[in-house]
């Protein structure tokens, strides 16, 4: 049996999010959960600026609540590649990238960033197994025009 071009094209965008609409500045609090706030104050706020993003990169900074300049996030190589790159969070986002943050003084961050269908972005930010875990849910940011 032979499926059409035009249906089969159909199939295919219905089934692809263009996951380039995130790019933008994002920002949010902290979770209220205070397992979830280790390391960081009741009140962080987090900003997080993608400039370019794609299902196997994204380019983006992150202002940390008690940093002076915004680092950038550097991907784990490979793990677009590998199974790591379809890993699956609570919420079923739409793709998740793992990467570092380098702070000028300190250990790096593990820096988890998922993508979510409701523009949503949600930013998990580790150090140790127990000096910093924060989970935090950002919204587009709103224009000062």
């Amino acid at each position: 049996m032979r499926v059409p071009v035009g249906l089969t094209l159909l199939l295919l965008v219905a089934g692809c999010e263009d996951i380039r609409r995130f790019e933008g500045v994002w920002v949010g609090p902290v979770s209220a959960d205070p397992a979830h706030q280790q390391g960081f104050g009741q009140a962080a706020f987090l900003r997080a600026n993608i400039g370019t993003v794609s299902r196997t990169a994204i380019d983006l900074t992150i202002d940390l609540p008690q940093a002076s300049a915004p680092l950038r996030f550097e991907p784990i190589r490979h793990a677009a590649d590998d199974a790591l790159g379809d890993l699956r969070l609570e919420g079923e986002p739409l793709r998740t990238f793992l990467g570092f943050l380098r702070p000028p003084a300190g250990e790096p961050y593990l820096a988890v960033v998922s993508l979510f269908a409701e523009d949503r972005v949600d930013v998990r930010i580790i150090r140790g197994p127990d000096e910093a875990y924060g989970v935090f849910s950002l919204k587009r940011a709103r224009s000062n025009r």
